[in-house]
């Protein structure tokens, strides 16, 4: 054959008819894909050497187009490993995909990719807007079969959609944007026969999207775990708190006090009263009264220390455990908690003041005979003229 020496780029298929070069097809898996033109019809017996070409060209790119899938499967493959370890890690979907989708568009040479969840989008790239991407979902939810990908059209031709589901729940929707068509030379008859996915890329989606139902179940067991231990914790606190004072309640407080008794701990007890409470809520009402109830348990959380622990009794009735201590480390705590309510101004011109009993656990003592001593402190307190603490 004559050596020609130079190559000449043709940008359609007329210019290379009107070219008057011979020009022969190159076949692929999807008809023809480009051509080879001569200057010069070859002699006859040179034409077996022009079919040779055509055949190695041909294999060539199935070849090399073979190995680029590969290449993208093995990515694919790699990213997939990613997402389940990142499952723990991330917290959302839209973290997800800024995590993740630069790398998926990557490997599907898409411009974008969208996630859609119980009525939410997320999404990453150059995607539709919102309402037609909704649109286009609504018609499929109600036309198709939901087990395979589906190309969309309309404004969101070049989309391909594939199902999110896991064990015969449909939780949403994977959908992959691109923006040009993968058609022959020949085929251009229609719009609407343009396919911009290869039936592998439709599988590898369709791979992509089992992982992602996978992991928006564990987001949503996440979730759905995160607010259980927020409400086993609210009922937690509601069955340790009185929600008046936000101190300990009684049930707790009791609770506490067995387990106090049955060590032989080495702690004292104060059970105190605000004096003259009835008159209080008399006076001011009922409001005015839950206000210094709740005032009083402030100033008393403000004087005990870190290791003491306040809990309401019931109506105006107080008690602390002051742990650790001995009858007179207990006495000096008990009267320096007297002052400091003695000296607050509150929101009433009333002065406020406590009466208290103090005593400390004695070895093999029951719960109740505590709490019968030190309720008897208490009374004597009163007795006493109020505004003091009495060892009992």
């Amino acid at each position: 054959m004559t050596s020609h020496g130079q190559l000449l780029t043709f940008r359609s298929q007329d210019e290379l008819r009107t070219s008057h070069y011979h020009h022969y097809e190159l076949k692929g898996e999807h008809d023809v894909w480009g051509y080879i033109g001569l200057p010069t019809a070859p002699p006859e017996d040179a034409l077996q050497w022009v079919t040779v070409l055509i055949d190695i060209a041909a294999q060539r790119l199935h070849l090399l187009k073979a190995k680029h899938m590969a290449e993208r499967q093995l990515g694919l493959k790699a990213r997939r490993r990613l997402l389940s370890r990142d499952i723990k890690r991330l917290t959302s979907l839209a973290d997800f995909l800024q995590r993740h989708g630069h790398g998926w568009c990557d490997i599907f040479q898409a411009s974008g990719i969208a996630l859609t969840h119980k009525g939410e989008l997320y999404y990453f790239g150059e995607c539709p807007d919102r309402q037609q991407i909704f649109q286009q979902l609504g018609y499929l939810d109600t036309t198709t079969d939901q087990d395979s990908t589906i190309e969309l059209d309309g404004d969101c031709q070049g989309g391909l959609a594939a199902p999110l589901n896991l064990a015969s729940n449909h939780l949403g929707w994977l959908l992959i944007f691109r923006q040009h068509a993968m058609v022959t030379p020949g085929d251009v008859t229609s719009i609407a026969q343009l396919t911009f996915w290869l039936p592998i890329e439709a599988s590898m989606v369709l791979e992509l999207a089992d992982d992602l139902a996978v992991a928006i179940t564990a987001l949503d067991v996440v979730h759905v775990n995160r607010q259980l231990r927020k409400t086993n914790q609210r009922l937690e606190s509601l069955a340790h708190t009185d929600l008046l004072t936000r101190c300990w309640n009684r049930y707790y407080t009791e609770f506490v006090i067995e387990e106090l008794c049955a060590s032989n701990a080495t702690c004292a007890v104060l059970m105190f009263d605000i004096d003259d409470f009835k008159r209080i809520n008399d006076t001011y009402g009922h409001p005015t009264g839950d206000d210094i109830l709740r005032e009083i348990a402030r100033l008393a959380t403000q004087t005990l220390r870190s290791n003491d622990h306040l809990g309401r009794w019931g109506g105006e009735e107080f008690i602390v455990i002051i742990a650790d201590v001995t009858l007179n480390e207990g006495i000096c705590i008990a009267k320096r908690l007297r002052r400091h309510i003695e000296q607050h101004s509150f929101a009433i011109p009333d002065s406020v003041t406590i009466s208290a009993g103090l005593t400390t656990i004695r070895t093999d003592e029951s719960p109740r005979q505590l709490l019968e001593r030190v309720d008897k402190g208490m009374y004597l307190a009163k007795t006493a003229g109020k505004n003091q603490v009495m060892i009992c």
